[in-house]
């Protein structure tokens, strides 16, 4: 895909950040948080750190001196990690916008300016929270803002007890920047994934059962023919299954070829390929019962069809990556466990999107 101007201004953007004190963390997590690799993100943070505990010193000079070199040396690595990042992405990091689940619905994202706004930096995560209806985004929203309150109610305490609320104050800033570029991004996979909403929560199955063959939750129509508008995905959805069982009948064999049963590891990344296997199939049945259910053709409908189809095609993407890693290291033992580990990371934070949404 073509650089576009956005996208060449935002890796700018994102280079530039890692120079700056206080912030050159963040920018890292917003990679993180857009390529939903969560070690990326605790990366990002681990550079805030030393502004963070810089904060908690300010009162100290010969430690908050220490902290300011630590920082700085952070910054350094920073710019060095951010540079590496961009390498290994091979693409603008804004270039999956229009592809990944992030791409086909956008949001009204006023309430981000809240995070870099003193004393109301918690204010965003309560709108969208509350407009979301997840009340973990509400709770950290309002843990930021007590913050202030408190400070403003302890104003005439002592002065140890002032500064110790306001450089808690200030670390709230901070991360309220850094959990609202997260969210920015959870927000965006919700919408994209049309009515990310299940009838019931998924059942964990024994880890080592083979899959349940699929149920066709479809009945019999009074009216068989399918809106004309709908019968093309009708096709791909038909082609994405194919595809999946596949990927999952091979990615299976692999694994059971290079982990033993009882290790761990085995254990850990077939839960997350049975998961998988459910997240993608209700999306499949939920997609089909709306092509063939649909009694006419309405916007409406056609964005939640296209929503479960980007979720089966990010799957799908998904799994194609593990099965590549897998078959260019089969043999290699322990060779590349990290960079399978990382792969099911991202599996998981794909799926956890999905469930959060209920």
């Amino acid at each position: 895909m073509e650089k576009t101007y956005f996208n060449s201004a935002e890796k700018l953007w994102l280079i530039l950040i890692a120079f700056i004190p206080l912030i050159n963390g963040l920018g890292f997590v917003y990679i993180g948080a857009k390529k939903s690799n969560k070690n990326w993100i605790k990366e990002g943070l681990i550079y805030e750190i030393p502004w963070i505990l810089l904060f908690l010193s300010l009162y100290h000079d010969d430690i908050a001196v220490n902290f300011v070199f630590l920082g700085f040396i952070g910054i350094l690595i920073c710019f060095i990690r951010t540079l590496m990042v961009f390498s290994k992405l091979n693409e603008p990091v804004g270039a999956d916008l229009e592809h990944s689940i992030l791409g086909r619905k956008t949001s009204s994202s006023y309430w981000v300016i809240f995070s870099i706004i003193l004393f109301l930096n918690g204010v965003g995560l309560m709108l969208v929270g509350t407009k979301r209806n997840v009340q973990r985004w509400v709770r950290a929203g309002a843990a930021f803002e007590i913050l202030w309150v408190l400070y403003i109610l302890l104003f005439n305490a002592g002065e140890g007890i002032r500064n110790f609320i306001i450089s808690l104050a200030f670390i709230g800033w901070l991360l309220s920047i850094a959990l609202t570029i997260i969210v920015y991004f959870e927000e965006k996979r919700m919408d994209n994934g049309g009515t990310l909403v299940f009838d019931s929560p998924i059942e964990e199955s024994p880890i080592n059962a083979e899959p349940e063959p699929v149920k066709n939750i479809i009945k019999e129509s009074p009216n068989p023919e399918i809106i004309p508008q709908f019968r093309p995905y009708n096709t791909q959805i038909n082609d994405l299954k194919n595809e999946f069982n596949h990927k999952e009948e091979n990615i299976t064999n692999l694994i059971n070829n290079r982990f033993n049963k009882e290790e761990l590891s085995y254990d850990r990344f077939m839960t997350v390929i049975d998961n998988c296997h459910k997240i993608f199939y209700h999306q499949a049945d939920s997609a089909s019962s709306i092509i063939q259910l649909a009694p006419e053709f309405s916007e409406r409908l056609d964005e939640s069809v296209k929503g479960k189809i980007s979720i089966m095609e990010s799957i799908n993407d998904e799994m194609n990556n593990l099965l590549e890693e897998l078959i260019l290291h089969d043999g290699d033992e322990k060779q590349s466990d990290e960079d399978l580990k990382e792969l099911f990371s991202n599996m998981d934070n794909l799926i956890n999107s999905v469930k959060d949404y209920r």
